[in-house]
């Protein structure tokens, strides 16, 4: 399974990666983060007045049986935590730019997926027209630090990030590795699922970059938060401020894997 979206009221945006240990190293013992870097979209969405668990649940079942192209690796939902934050997002994951685009060109013109819209939009609405594009890189695998729950459930904390003049995506890229490597040798995140990634804006005005870190729970989440602080922010933070500086603060979302390539019969749990 590869990442993660999240809607409006709906505690509904994670990253699941099914890609083996031994390809995840390149030739020289490297993190190879080209095996772990994909095409993310997300949209903004609101909700409509039929917004339930129970819409929801047949309006994803229903969104499944749409679903044709192979290209498509996952798709995840996000909730706003709190009522400062105006919408919710649906997060799609995808090979490629390329594969996207023939992806939505057929989306469009199908009749069906025009039906299906149509059918719930007192449920959903989401701007497909709007949606930001990014390079998503996420260096761990999703359970590498415990299971996440059968429901499909996960929580979100998005930092909005800009580049230092002179700095730009290779900096940050050539950061990860190192990042990674403190973070697995903290025992500090035991049990969270903690997992992470870099989403790098191509359309963008607010942000050079998304940092996303993911966990199973909101305790789950302190408790990550806590070992970056004793373990990883010593060592790691005074080389990450040289290229880049986030907000002070992060939109905090709850979250929903939506649809998961590697296994097409998963479906969420909303209740």
């Amino acid at each position: 399974m590869v990442k993660s979206l999240k809607f409006l009221s709906l505690p509904v945006f994670l990253t699941f990666f099914l890609v083996s240990c031994s390809s995840e190293y390149s030739s020289d013992g490297g993190l190879d983060l080209s095996k772990r870097t994909f095409y993310n979209e997300f949209m903004a969405c609101t909700a409509g007045p039929d917004y339930s668990p129970a819409s929801m649940t047949e309006m994803i079942a229903d969104w499944h049986k749409l679903i044709s192209t192979e290209d498509l690796m996952g798709a995840w939902g996000y909730a706003p935590t709190s009522e400062d934050m105006s919408n919710g997002w649906w997060e799609l994951q995808w090979t490629s730019k390329e594969a996207a685009d023939t992806a939505w060109a057929a989306w469009l013109a199908n009749e069906a997926a025009a039906e299906w819209t149509q059918k719930y939009s007192s449920v959903l609405q989401c701007n497909n027209e709007g949606r930001g594009k990014f390079t998503g890189v996420f260096p761990i695998e999703a359970e590498e630090f415990g299971a996440l729950p059968s429901s499909g459930y996960f929580l979100a904390a998005a930092w909005l990030c800009k580049f230092n003049e002179g700095s730009g995506y290779t900096d940050a890229v050539a950061f990860l590795p190192g990042f990674t490597s403190a973070v697995r040798s903290s025992e500090g995140y035991a049990g969270t699922s903690y997992h992470f990634g870099n989403y790098f804006s191509v359309n963008n005005p607010d942000a050079d970059f998304l940092w996303v870190d993911f966990a199973n729970s909101r305790e789950s989440i302190d408790q990550a938060v806590a070992a970056f602080i004793a373990d990883v922010e010593p060592t790691q933070f005074p080389i990450f401020s040289e290229f880049a500086t986030c907000g002070d603060a992060p939109d905090v979302y709850d979250g929903w894997t939506l649809y998961d390539s590697e296994n097409k019969a998963y479906m969420p749990s909303f209740e």
